[in-house]
């Protein structure tokens, strides 16, 4: 049961985080490079649309999977709360993901105010000016760029944590250490 925990907790982090990426990379297509926060002119309403279209979708199934790892942490949290003493790696994971959940979280409501208005009233993209507002919103704001990317490293951290197990306490006598399997 304890692995299995642990096994939902790192395959949603590395679809959240893989996914994220993805996601990045596809809405970042279509925007200029530069100070201020516009659309490429080359680009059609159509490719814009589509990629406004694949972001949305794509953020069904990376904050889904947050979510799935978010309550991984609160069972694995619970569960392993005797073991935070002597397992470092365990102790410094649990801080960074509680940390770094409410930006995900805030970015999470960010992406379903966007699929609420595109998958469910039916609202042209570029025509809707709350869909460019959402957009913006999301991008625009530096501070929480900043803390997104932020999120993005400490996750990575945990998943290291987790494969390289730093600051596990050794027993003083025989030298072992305490292995959580």
């Amino acid at each position: 049961m304890k692995k299995t925990i642990y096994f939902i907790f790192a395959l949603g982090m590395i679809i959240w985080l893989g996914g994220s990426v993805v996601r990045n990379a596809v809405i970042f297509d279509i925007f200029m490079p530069g100070n201020i926060l516009t659309f490429k002119s080359g680009y059609s309403k159509e490719m814009i649309d589509y990629n406004i279209y694949l972001f949305t979708s794509g953020a069904t199934y990376t904050n889904f999977a947050y979510g799935l790892s978010f309550l991984a942490m609160v069972i694995i949290a619970v569960s392993e709360r005797k073991l935070i003493r002597t397992q470092g790696w365990l102790f410094m994971s649990i801080v960074l993901f509680l940390i770094v959940s409410p930006v995900v979280f805030y970015n999470i409501y960010l992406d379903f105010g966007l699929s609420r208005a595109i998958f469910y009233n039916d609202v042209s993209f570029l025509g809707d000016m709350d869909i460019q507002q959402s957009i913006f919103m999301r991008y625009k704001s530096t501070l929480n760029t900043v803390f997104s990317g932020i999120a993005y490293l400490a996750n990575a951290n945990i998943i290291a944590y987790a494969v390289w197990k730093p600051l596990t306490k050794q027993n003083s006598i025989t030298g072992n250490i305490n292995e959580t399997n």
